[in-house]
């Protein structure tokens, strides 16, 4: 009987220390890579005016003209995404946002800076700057995407424009528009959107661009467009900080006037 008594006197004790082996076995299980936003990398966004050399985080985009339209249909987009452990990666995220970047999936690059030069793991070299808190890359202004508010709607027409070769000039010029209208009742509707890259002045992918409608959700930087058929295509989202033009993908789209 005083066994059994001592028994039921101590079962509260066992269960908390079971509770709390329970707690520690969970956090040992837990992926440490990955941070409370769920992403794969820690990803961590840029906040904008804090740009340090010797610790660079977030997402970054810059464009550079492209005159005649040869290498990106009129406008290259500079988009560097600086994540943990010393890796980046170049252009748009295959997936989304960068919030959704998994470097075992993407070709994420170890990098270094040292005297002013940004060195990749493919031997890739570019000068790096910062002034006045302004982030400079091969003389091209960087500024931070910045994450968009959870669900957000937008009520709105954009227009992206493209070309290659000089109408008039170069023998086989072309053009192309996109156009999307996002509403705040989360529907859409496109015209010959094109989600994927541009290469050499012309979409690579996504090239027969058609007619479309469905619903979509922005969460991050990553926009997710469901069509009627219901297939959703997930594309990176960010509004630029100088005006109210949207970027999906590796292309920016206008406000229709």
């Amino acid at each position: 009987m005083l066994l059994k008594s001592k028994m039921k006197r101590n079962q509260p004790y066992i269960w908390l220390a079971a509770l709390l082996a329970l707690l520690l076995l969970a956090a040992g299980c837990s992926d440490p890579a990955k941070d409370s936003s769920g992403d794969a990398t820690g990803y961590q966004p840029a906040e904008k005016g804090q740009v340090e050399l010797d610790r660079l985080q977030g997402m970054y985009y810059g464009f550079i003209p492209d005159y005649d339209g040869s290498e990106c249909g009129g406008m290259c987009w500079n988009i560097i995404t600086f994540l943990p452990d010393g890796q980046l990666l170049l252009d748009a995220p295959p997936s989304g946002g960068p919030e959704t970047i998994d470097c075992a999936e993407a070709a994420c690059q170890a990098y270094r800076i040292e005297d002013g030069e940004l060195i990749l793991e493919d031997g890739e070299t570019r000068t790096i700057e910062v002034v006045d808190g302004i982030l400079i890359i091969e003389d091209v202004e960087l500024a931070p995407v910045l994450p968009v508010q959870e669900g957000l709607t937008l009520d709105q027409q954009y227009t992206h424009q493209g070309f290659s070769g000089l109408a008039g000039i170069s023998a086989g010029s072309t053009s192309w528009q996109e156009d999307i209208v996002l509403r705040n009742d989360g529907t859409y509707e496109s015209s010959n959107l094109m989600l994927g890259s541009v290469e050499g002045g012309a979409p690579t992918t996504g090239a027969a661009g058609s007619d479309a409608s469905g619903t979509y959700r922005i969460s991050g930087n990553t926009i997710a467009l469901t069509n009627s058929l219901g297939e959703t295509e997930h594309a990176l989202f960010f509004i630029h900080d100088d005006d109210d033009s949207i970027q999906i993908g590796d292309r920016n789209f206008l406000v229709e006037p």
